[in-house]
């Protein structure tokens, strides 16, 4: 009897397919080939001595909607090379676990690509457990292929991974470290740890060659990324991100907001204004502000001059960015310092003069025109896998997840690791 193409397996003949369609599983008993050389599972060797074997039961692609299942005999042999028995070499069995076909591996590990491991296992009707472990082992085989192209801006950020901390532990282990490719958008690598050594490993890994090919990079106001990038990176410009410079400004002007609210007479008209939900009315910039938020504000100003005094520092400031060159915006970062010095606001100097003392970095955002806004966002879809898995326990797999759904540790971009051999071996 003749089986179709689909039903064929190197090394082995489909004797029979029997189907238990009341069940929901089909099987397909397949018998070796004579002419098929046994070879050693683990070096290839050619076995001698070979014994009866033992019954295998693996489960391959669903067919018509039904669990298929593939029993066959898999022989034992003396490896020479080995110096002991082992089992033979079976072309179609998954690398990741002994009990899948390449095929159906292939297919699960595709799924959790896109799929939380639990949808997946629920879905194909796997233990949620070994679904895991084969997803895990699925990405540690694709991370041997896993090259990175030499990135020309990038882009570092931290996220916050999770919560308690273990034994010796600093709340900088509670963080990974992002590294972003600005050009491509994707994501190129992920370190444990929010540190120095946090992104060494980074440079150390792309090597000298690949470090000279970096022109700027973008990151927060943290020294120990600063530090790294001087090491291994001199001739690259630091690019402070903007959204870290004025989240800063908005926290220092909100300090001195709450100054003066508290400074008013108790229930005088601008202590009134400047409190509860009123005061996020002060960080929105002027031509955003509600009619109502507009008329409070403009009635606060009237009676209080400092408050005034405030707010034009604030527009002025939001102006900066908007700029065309970096020699405009210092003229305009100057001028606000004269006014927070005049006015005597100590949140809003001590923000200045950190800024003043590393304007470098801000001069170079004009150059460049790059920032962290890109780490951002994907830091909101790293959030998104936490709360769809339920949080993760294994910081291990899921540094490789994230590498995989926002970077390139995927099927798009690396061959399957049950295949990438015999694609390698060909090319």
């Amino acid at each position: 009897m003749r089986f179709p193409r689909l039903f064929t397996f190197s090394g082995y003949e489909t004797r029979d397919i029997k189907e238990y369609l009341s069940k929901g599983f089909v099987e397909i008993h397949l018998v070796r080939d004579r002419d098929t050389e046994a070879a050693c599972s683990r070096c290839e060797t050619a076995l001698t001595n070979l014994s009866r074997g033992y019954r295998l039961r693996i489960e391959h692609m669903p067919t018509m909607g039904n669990r298929t299942f593939i029993i066959f005999v898999r022989q034992k042999g003396y490896c020479s090379n080995c110096k002991k028995y082992r089992s033979e070499k079976v072309e179609f069995i998954s690398a990741h676990t002994p009990h899948k076909s390449k095929d159906f591996a292939w297919w699960i590990g595709r799924m959790c690509e896109i799929a939380p491991v639990s949808r997946v296992a629920e879905l194909m009707e796997q233990g949620a457990l070994s679904t895991w472990r084969m997803d895990l082992k699925r990405m540690k085989k694709m991370f041997q292929y896993y090259k990175i192209e030499h990135p020309k801006y990038i882009s570092v950020d931290e996220v916050y991974v999770r919560k308690k901390k273990k034994e010796g532990e600093t709340r900088s282990d509670l963080f990974f470290t992002v590294i972003s490719d600005l050009t491509t958008r994707r994501v190129i690598w992920v370190s444990e740890g929010r540190s120095k050594e946090a992104l060494d490993q980074f440079f150390i890994l792309i090597g000298e060659s690949g470090c000279k090919k970096i022109t700027a990079v973008a990151t927060d106001q943290f020294a120990g990324y600063r530090a790294s990038v001087r090491q291994y990176c001199p001739k690259a410009k630091l690019v402070w991100d903007r959204f870290h410079i004025m989240k800063n400004f908005e926290e220092a002007l909100d300090s001195d907001r709450r100054t003066l609210h508290h400074e008013q007479p108790k229930g005088s008209y601008a202590k009134r204004a400047s409190a509860g939900k009123k005061r996020f009315i002060f960080l929105k910039k002027a031509s955003k502000r509600t009619k109502d938020e507009r008329e409070n504000i403009e009635e606060l100003v009237k009676i209080n001059k400092d408050f005034f005094k405030l707010e034009l520092i604030k527009e002025k400031a939001l102006e900066m960015y908007n700029l065309k060159t970096a020699a405009e915006a210092k003229d305009v970062f100057d001028e606000i310092g004269s006014w927070i010095f005049t006015c005597g606001f100590k949140s809003l100097l001590k923000w200045h003069n950190e800024i003043e003392k590393n304007w470098e970095h801000i001069e170079n955002y004009f150059k460049f025109r790059i920032s962290t806004g890109l780490s951002e966002g994907i830091n909101n879809v790293i959030k998104m896998l936490k709360r769809r898995a339920f949080g993760y326990r294994n910081m291990e797999y899921f540094r490789l997840k994230i590498m995989q759904v926002c970077g390139y540790l995927n099927s798009r971009y690396i061959p399957d690791p049950d295949y990438a051999e015999t694609i390698i071996a060909s090319s």
